[in-house]
């Protein structure tokens, strides 16, 4: 997909904003996930999304991501298999883009806490691999987005990609989470 027009406004569409601030949204009401979701879908978007609350391991985590994603079959399962196919096997579409969306993330991240020896939480090196691949997918013209759900609405992540993951805009402001 060619670059958005020099005349987009910082109010412009969605895919422009999600992607101007990093490609990748946070989400604490369903519902305005699926309103976004709904847009992108109509924008030619496709929509691949996991429930990763239902993870309850890593390995789960790389089963579905490689099935989902068709990874191949030689798809090593662990952080730096991913970040690999992530970039040079996993398909963005040159029309639309590609939409991952992981519902529950929340329930994943406190599944997995943190590792040993990293400062860094699985969960928080999974967006990471995922933010430094919406920057790769960009520079072919292809656009990936990732949405992320969280049931806890102060959720928080250090950051990824060099940024920190930031809230959709009709849930920036803590009172707008409830928080």
């Amino acid at each position: 997909m060619a670059a958005f027009n020099s005349d987009v406004s910082d109010e412009g569409p969605l895919d422009w904003i999600i992607l101007r601030d990093g490609g990748i949204f946070l989400y604490w009401r369903s519902e305005l996930l699926a309103d976004d979701l709904s847009w992108l879908k109509q924008n030619g978007y496709q929509i691949v999304s996991f429930s990763t609350g239902e993870w309850r391991s890593e390995y789960e985590m790389h089963e579905s991501l490689q099935e989902a994603l068709t990874f191949p079959d030689y798809y090593g399962r662990n952080l730096d298999a991913l970040n690999e196919c992530v970039w040079d096997d996993m398909v963005v579409p040159d029309a639309g883009g590609l939409v991952i969306v992981f519902r529950g993330y929340d329930r994943f991240a406190k599944v997995l806490g943190k590792r040993a020896t990293d400062q860094k939480s699985t969960a928080e090196i999974v967006l990471d691999i995922f933010a430094r691949a919406v920057r790769y997918h960009m520079l072919y013209g292809r656009r990936l987005i990732i949405l992320v759900q969280s049931g806890d609405p102060d959720i928080r992540f250090g950051p990824v990609g060099g940024q920190p993951p930031r809230w959709n805009q009709r849930e920036w402001f803590n009172k707008d989470r409830g928080v």
